[in-house]
């Protein structure tokens, strides 16, 4: 009788440590699926972040690629522009007519709204100054030579100005259609 209630003890002993071994097995694998999803859900985080950082770095690019060719564009005809005044002055020099001046009527409207135009677009940085040099400064008066030095700054400043919009149009739909 010894013999079988050592045996059932064993065995019981037994049966405890097998279920105790069972359920060890069965709470360290929920932990390892549960680990497992983690880790796939990480890398399906980290797969997204690469594309959305792959993509971000591609339109960086392609945006100074436009931004750089505008400002190569741009220098390219304030060049131009300044050769043509230049050139506009030399011919200037000679006329007759330069002298003369617009009619009062014409000319205080053209430096009213040249200087409002001035006005709206000064900096509160009291440094920044004008680059282009086609700064006239307002004298009362508009002599017909300087009404035609104004022509060229004047339409340089407008191509600039669509040169910059254009640009801004091309990554606007770059951004949008997701091209680079």
């Amino acid at each position: 009788m010894k013999d079988t209630k050592i045996t059932l003890v064993l065995v019981a002993l037994f049966l405890l440590m097998l279920i105790g071994l069972g359920g060890a097995a069965v709470y360290y694998h929920g932990e390892y699926s549960d680990q497992q999803t983690a880790n796939q859900q990480l890398k399906m985080d980290n797969e997204r972040q690469s594309s959305v950082i792959a993509t971000q770095s591609l339109q960086f690019n392609r945006f100074n690629q436009i931004a750089a060719a505008v400002q190569q564009y741009d220098a390219q005809i304030t060049a131009s522009s300044q050769e043509k005044q230049i050139e506009y002055r030399t011919i200037l020099k000679t006329e007759p007519t330069c002298a003369l001046a617009v009619p009062a009527g014409v000319s205080g409207r053209l430096l009213e709204y040249a200087n409002s135009l001035r006005a709206s677009a000064m900096h509160a940085n009291s440094d920044i100054t004008d680059s282009t040099g086609a700064y006239t400064a307002a004298t009362g008066t508009l002599t017909y030579c300087q009404a035609v030095l104004w022509i060229d700054p004047l339409l340089t400043a407008i191509d600039q100005a669509n040169s910059q919009l254009d640009g801004i149009r091309k990554i606007e739909r770059a951004r949008e259609t997701g091209t680079h």
